[in-house]
């Protein structure tokens, strides 16, 4: 028999007043969709405890991320991209449209039982393979109160290809029928999706540029240094950064080393695990070189750097341009050029050093980051706008300030 627990007025007066946001974001590959996600509810949950952030997600990272009160998840099993279009079980060994079946009935129940306020929805709008779009249904039929909203990364791809993987997922249409809101977490005079994506009128009116998202402060003390010059090496998640660590290691490190810097290498969780064990191997023979599997918090590393060789994922530029360090990045240019384009942008407003995969070598690495570590950082002020936290937990606020006049009108 379920226990009831009775709650006295003031507690359900206090629970009227929260918020319930749930959360979803999926990482077929790497990390960056889930530490966004998270960084966004963290912000708005300091400011606001009674705010209550559930976030569902199918990476099998959760528990690399440290995440305070107010925020849980509900965790699907894992999915592997596999290309633009196609996944694959991570893990299971199950058919593919199973594994599909399994998490959309799981996301739709979570919508019934949490009662989301607002749900955000975090780069795909209809969720992956339109795992979405059953709970979509259910909260305009039974919810209608909520608030659906997209928010989107600054680039989601080069133009063509977005707006052909959009039309083949119907994306634009339920931007329209279905999204409260959209927020871009960019700059529009950096890169305009209105223009770039063809955006319809009504989309346009429910477009936000937000600013770019990152963290002000991780909350931990300033690292030690001992006193060497100290560059960082990161690939985010790991999966494709194989070239990269690989090039440095080979060819590049011990040329870093001989200018007396010492050189922290991360590989990533997501790097293969027999790559990361030769890598490892390959790092533990060079002088002043460190490998690390995954670092605990990738902000402190970033502080500590005096330089940051990186290929040019979203989560991992904006905490470089947070915490004003000079960075040389290698962009992937497959399956999607939203890296390159972001690289581009960004060293032609002096924001940081690119060097793009086709000129990619042992010698052109070595002396990119030898003149950037001998000639000093070359960026001047940022031009980015990187205020989105502050924008999004200010918008949080006015949903719950709404839902608590809803709640209001309801009891009268």
């Amino acid at each position: 028999m379920r226990q009831v627990i009775e709650i006295g007025d003031n507690d359900k007066e206090s629970d009227a007043r929260s918020l319930r946001v749930l959360a979803y974001c999926h990482d077929g590959v790497g990390l960056g969709h889930l530490s966004r996600t998270l960084k966004i509810c963290e912000h708005a949950a300091k400011l606001d405890p009674r705010m209550s952030f559930l976030i569902v997600t199918g990476s099998p990272y959760i528990s690399l991320f440290e995440h305070g009160r107010g925020i849980d998840f509900i965790k699907l099993p894992a999915l592997a991209k596999i290309d633009n279009r196609n996944y694959r079980p991570k893990y299971l060994p199950l058919p593919v449209e199973e594994l599909l079946v399994c998490r959309e009935s799981l996301i739709l129940n979570v919508v019934k039982h949490f009662e989301p306020d607002v749900v955000l929805v975090d780069k795909a709008p209809v969720g992956v393979c339109g795992e979405l779009v059953p709970a979509i249904r259910w909260i305009r039929e039974h919810r209608p109160t909520t608030r659906l909203v997209f928010g989107m990364r600054d680039i989601e791809d080069d133009a063509e290809s977005t707006i052909e993987q959009w039309l083949y997922h119907g994306v634009q249409n339920v931007l329209e029928a279905c999204y409260d809101e959209i927020w871009v977490y960019g700059m529009r005079r950096l890169y305009d999706v209105v223009r770039e994506y063809d955006l319809s009128p009504s989309i346009q009116r429910k477009l936000d540029f937000v600013g770019y998202i990152a963290r002000t402060e991780c909350g931990h003390p300033q690292p030690e240094t001992n006193g060497q010059r100290e560059l960082l090496v990161t690939v985010g998640g790991g999966t494709d950064g194989e070239t990269l660590l690989d090039v440095f290691l080979t060819g590049a490190a011990r040329k870093i080393a001989s200018k007396g810097v010492h050189s922290t290498v991360v590989g990533g969780p997501d790097l293969p695990r027999p790559v990361a064990d030769r890598l490892r191997r390959q790092a533990a023979e060079l002088p002043n070189v460190d490998w690390l599997d995954v670092a605990g918090c990738m902000n402190c590393r970033i502080r500590r750097a005096d330089l940051v060789l990186t290929m040019g994922g979203y989560n991992t530029l904006c905490e470089i341009a947070t915490n004003r360090k000079p960075a040389l990045v290698v962009p992937r240019c497959t399956p999607r050029l939203e890296q390159t384009i972001r690289a581009r942008l960004w060293q032609r407003h002096n924001i940081v050093r690119s060097l793009e995969q086709a000129d990619l070598t042992a010698d052109s690495l070595a002396s990119g980051l030898i003149e950037m570590l001998d000639n000093g950082p070359t960026q001047t002020e940022p031009a980015l706008d990187m205020g989105g936290l502050r924008r999004v937990a200010a918008r949080f606020r006015e949903f719950k300030s709404k839902g608590a006049d809803r709640a209001v009108a309801v009891r009268l």
